[in-house]
Parts: structure tokens; sequence; C-alpha cells
């Protein structure tokens, strides 16, 4: 929705009220009931009028004085057709006299006087005027639109109004509140709210007949729009074509970002928007645009941004507005279209200054604020300066960057080549965390400076002031060496703004790295890798970073099994374990102690240690025992050997003393 710092003529009508009844006369009392109807092409008037005299004959001597009235007069619109006044069933003749542009008095003579105590009613029937396009009229029909004034010149306490509009019409009232009555013949009446004072009462009536537009269905840039127009406008209906057929292939382009998906967008000529000091409005739920009838391509174009620009994209209104403006002019610039002034640096010290995060919400139904169009007219103009410095600081490119991360919903803390999506809320805090990726010291100094100057109030300011130093801390830690992803938990922290838990997180995460780190270059050293289990826990376990902890004890536990299991297969055996062993290897332990240890698998790794210490335990004692048979066994082949050689040297002493026996 685009502000129109001048209003249209009818606005300014609005400002000025209803022409002011007939200067009071003493001794006339006056009443109306009159009844505006809708008809399909035209607003039918009909009041029936009651004057009467209300002095009274006063003698002096012989002579008789008393007041009379020969004329009757009542206000109409300039330009009011088949107008008929008639009292008693006599037309009467009338003569008119302009009050301004929009209304004029009708005067007629009365057929005879009217005398003290006397009263005569009026019947005074019109349609009001048809208007122009783009007059600057009051009044304005045709079979889709009617805008009309409410008035009445009744006498204080007296008279009534009525308006009546078919069903099937829609009806919009601005200035005095209506009050719906009833239903009558296929039309709703509405009554004034008050009506004690009727010359005070003054509303203006918008009445929309969709039926009775002009509808053209075409589409640019894969998008439908259905362009409704007022019927034989066919000047404004070329004008909007044009605006929409160039005007949003280029939004596209200079966004970066395709048309958001709706199944159409209906464009609606209106000056509905006017009346509440708009030059047109989007709504995003219907995916419509109303939109008013000057040849404006610039308030087009920017309702047309609203279907990227919204609370979808950013729930504060200001992002909405400033982006708006922003590629509104650079859309303009480029098709080389005449271009709003920039915008220049807001007076803070204004009195209808406030943070930007307050101005959220429109001028409340049914309550007069003078202040509200300039605190509207400050709120433009400071949104659009602060997208414009937000380009200068870091960059259109970076700026369509972060039009494009909103709109995917992309988090401003990715993990490690991993596309995520955001679930905190899209305002002001989203936005300036989107524009800080990749920037520089410098460009998020002056986006902080930026942000407190126009945008948050004082209680944000500190919040930010804690942002700087725990940003700085966040750098550090993402810069840190290691292919391990940021645990979730602290990007959701640092997203959600809860600062302090986002610091305990990366000391806790910090303590977890520094262990591994250390365990590592321990693995390393007896050319072991850890496995990515510490990894997978600390990246998917945060905040619980005691199950990090736990993999990481296991894992020292490993390295150790894995040492004591080299140690074993490894070295020098006793003569024990070596007969105990005869040819069996230990180098398979230390083969399937590494492999457990790549699984993580520390309960294995325990019995694979406790195996090779029973197997040499057992080799050991098997060894002594063969070795204590094997001596055995030596002992008694030696005591063979002697026996028979002392059995052999007997024989030859008994041999070598037999001769000499014999």
């Amino acid at each position: 929705m685009r502000y129109l710092a001048i209003l249209s003529c009818i606005c300014g009508v609005l400002l000025i009220g209803a022409p002011a009844a007939m200067a009071s006369t003493d001794g006339l009392a006056y009443t109306e009931d009159t009844i505006f109807t809708v008809q399909d092409d035209r607003v039918d008037v009909v009041t029936v009028a009651v004057m009467a005299n209300t002095t009274a004959e006063r003698e002096s001597g012989d002579t008789i004085f008393y007041s009379f009235f020969d004329t009757f007069s009542t206000v109409i619109p300039v330009g009011a057709f088949n107008l008929s006044i008639e009292s008693d069933a006599l037309p009467l003749e009338s003569s008119a006299t302009p009050i301004d542009d929009d209304f004029e008095v009708r005067t007629v003579r009365l057929p005879g006087e009217l005398g003290p105590g006397q009263s005569r009613s009026f019947i005074v029937t019109y349609s009001l005027p048809v208007g122009e396009f783009r007059g600057d009229g009051l009044f304005f029909s045709n079979p889709a639109f009617h805008a009309f004034a409410l008035w009445s010149l009744s006498d204080p306490g007296t008279g009534s109004l009525v308006l009546r509009v078919p069903e099937e019409m829609e009806m919009a009232e601005f200035g005095e509140t209506l009050r719906r009555t009833g239903v009558s013949d296929g039309l709703v009446e509405w009554e004034p709210q008050d009506f004690d004072v009727p010359e005070d009462f003054f509303t203006y009536v918008t009445v929309n007949d969709d039926t009775g537009l002009e509808v053209d269905t075409f589409t640019v840039s894969d998008q439908q729009i259905e362009l409704r127009t007022w019927p034989g406008d066919d000047e404004w209906a070329s004008f909007a074509t044009r605006t929409i057929r160039q005007g949003l292939p280029e939004l596209e382009d200079q966004i970066g970002v395709p048309v958001p998906d709706q199944e159409t967008l209906e464009v609606t000529e209106s000056i509905t928007p006017y009346l509440e000091g708009y030059a047109g409005w989007y709504d995003q739920q219907d995916t419509s645009i109303e939109i008013g009838n000057e040849f404006d391509d610039t308030a087009l174009v920017h309702e047309l941004s609203h279907a990227w620009f919204n609370d979808t994209l950013f729930a504060d209104r200001w992002i909405a507005e400033g982006l708006a403006e922003e590629f509104t002019w650079r859309v303009q610039s480029e098709l080389g279209w005449d271009t709003e002034r920039l915008p220049s640096r807001p007076d803070r010290d204004s009195e209808f200054a406030a943070p930007l995060t307050e101005w959220n919400s429109f001028q409340p139904e049914g309550v007069d604020d003078e202040g509200f169009r300039d605190r509207e007219e400050y709120g433009y103009t400071t949104s659009w300066y602060v997208v414009r410095e937000l380009v200068d600081i870091i960059g259109i490119d970076d700026v369509r960057a972060t039009i494009e991360a909103a709109h995917n919903e992309t988090t401003a803390y990715p993990a490690n080549d991993v596309v995520a999506r955001t679930p905190v809320q899209p305002d002001w805090r989203r936005l300036l965390d989107l524009a800080s990726v990749g920037a520089t010291d410098d460009q998020e100094l002056a986006l902080d400076e930026l942000f407190i100057d126009y945008v948050v109030g004082p209680d944000d300011v500190a919040d930010l002031e804690v942002r700087r130093v725990v940003r700085n801390q966040y750098r550090e830690f993402a810069a840190r060496e290691t292919d391990w992803d940021i645990p979730v938990e602290i990007r959701l922290a640092m997203e959600r703004w809860q600062f302090a838990d986002a610091s305990e997180l990366m000391t806790a995460a910090n303590e977890v790295q520094d262990r591994y780190d250390e365990l590592s270059v321990r693995a390393q050293g007896v050319d072991l890798v850890l496995s990515d289990a510490a990894q997978i826990s600390y990246e998917r376990n945060a905040p619980d970073f005691a199950l990090a902890h736990d993999v990481l004890d296991d894992q020292a536990m490993a390295i150790s099994h894995v040492e004591a299991i080299r140690e074993s297969a490894s070295r020098e055996l006793t003569s024990e374990e070596q007969w105990g062993l005869r040819d069996v290897s230990l180098a398979p332990f230390a083969v399937h102690a590494e492999t457990a240890f790549f699984q993580d698998d520390v309960s294995r790794l325990n019995r694979i240690e406790q195996s090779l210490s029973g197997l040499l335990a057992s080799a050991s004692r098997a060894g002594a025992g063969r070795i204590l048979w094997a001596r055995i066994g030596a002992g008694a082949t030696a005591a063979t050997m002697v026996f028979g050689a002392w059995m052999f040297l007997a024989r030859r002493r008994i041999d070598a003393e037999a001769p000499i026996a014999g």
C-alpha cells in the first residue's frame, strides 16, 4: 500500500464536509426525510421536505402584522439530473445559485404565501451527477462503482436519512458511521448511527458492483492477470495493461525472484483507496490489487511489488513498504519512466518520528486522528530511506540474496553445505540476520547503527549490543578448522536471538572439539583414525554434549585397548609363551583390534584384549609344562646313554680281562 502525500480532490472535500445548511431563519422550521437509492447505473434521491412558519400574528392598534415566506430553497449537487420539485402535486420551476463546485441552491417561488402557523411539504427528486472518470467532482457513478456524499439540512432533532443499496453490492462509508437497519425488496437499508444534529452529519459512501466491471484476462511472467476496469474507461484500461505488461517482468528481473505463486492476480480500478489516504492496496489473502483511477504507474508498480513484499516475506510493515518503494524506483529507472525523488534523511526529532517497529498498524477505523497522515508520511519516507541505506551498505546483489533467502525461508546460520529452512518469525531481526550474512565487521557495525537510529526502540538496543558480541564469538567458532557442522541448537539459538544460550552452547561445543582434537592427535600418533561417532553425537544431540563426551571417553579407552593389544601381540615372547604358542601367530589380534576400533566397539576390544591376555597366560602355562616334560625326557635319554656306555665299557673290561683270567 502506497501513501499519497497529496490526496485527491475527493479526499479534500471530505475534510471540508458537506455544504452548511442555509442560515437559520427566525420563524421557519425545516425538516427533511431523504432516501438515497443506488441503482445499476445511477443513484436516485428523494427528499420529502416540510417547511413551517412558526411565527404568530401581532396586532398593533388597527393593524395586524405577520411574517410570511414566499420561496422554498434546498441544496442539490451541481449536475444532478432528472430534477423535479413539486408541492401538492404541482411541479415548480427552480433557479440555481452555486455554492461551490459541487453544490448549488435550488429556489422555487411558492404558489402562495406561507403565513403564520402554516406549513407546506415538497417532494424533491433527482439523480446524482454521473461525473467524469478523472474529474474533481464529489459525485461519480457508473454501472460498477458509485461514490457520493450523504447529507441532510433538517433542523436538529428532526428528519431522517436512509441509504438503500442492492444486496449484491458492497458499501463502505467514510465519515459518520451508518448502521444496517434491515432489508426491503432486495435493498439493504442503512441509517446514521447518530443523527441528533443533521447539519453536523456528513459521510461519504462508495458502492461496488463487481458484476458491472469490464474484465480482461492475460498472462505476464507466467502470472495470470485479471484486469477489472470501469465500463467505458478504455484509457485507464490501456494504461494499466501497459504498466503491468512492462512493470511485472522488470520487477521479477530487479528482485531476482520469480513472481510468487498466485493462481490469479486481480487488479481493480477504484477510488476507494484514495478515501483512506492511499493510492492503492494489495490484499494478500485474495491476491488482489485495488488501485486508484489516476494514471499513476508508480502506485501500480508499487502494488504489484507487494506480490513479493508482504507479511509472508517479512512480518514488519515497514520492510514491505520500504522494499516496494525501492524496487518500484528501480523498475521505473530501468524502463525510463518518471521516478519519485529519492528519500532524504528523516528528521528523528520530528514530533511524528517513531521507531519503524511501531509503524505496523493502520489508522483505527472510525478514529479521526489529525496526526495520522503525518505519521504515515514519516513511516513511508523512513522505510524507504532505511532500505536505500541497506543497499548502500551491503550492495544490491546482497539485498537480492537477502530477499531470496527470505522467500525460500533459508536459515541465516546454515550448516556446512546444507540448505536449511528456518522456523523463526520473519521480522526485522531476521532481515538484519540475513543482511549480515557475508558482511564485513564494518558493514555489520553500519547495519547495527542504521537499525538503532531508525528501526528499533530503546528496549531492543541492548539486544543489538549483545548480538554483536555473540556474533563475534560465533564467527570465531564457525571459523574452526573442522568439517563438523555447527550444531542445530546453536544455530537456532542465534536465529531466535537467544544469545546467552548460544554463547553457553558454543563454550560447551568448543570443549568437545578441543577434546576431540587432542584425542585425534593421540590416535594419529599410534596410526589410528577416530571414527565420526563423536561428530555425529555432537551435531545431533546438542545441547546434551555429555553424550559426545561419552563417545570420546569410549574412544580414549579404545585407543588404550589397541595400544595394549598391539604391545602384547608384538613384544618378545618368553620361552614358556613360545613353547606354549608353538606356531600360533598373535598378529591377527592387532588386526581385529584395529577393526573393532574403527567400529567404536569398545566391548569387543575389551574381549580381544582379554582373549589375548588369556591366550598368553595359557600359552605360558602350557609352554612351562612342555619345557618340563622336555627336560624330563632329556634326562631319561641321558641316563640310558650312560648305562649303555657303562655296559660297553664293562664288556670291554670283561673282554680284556677275560684272557687274563683264562
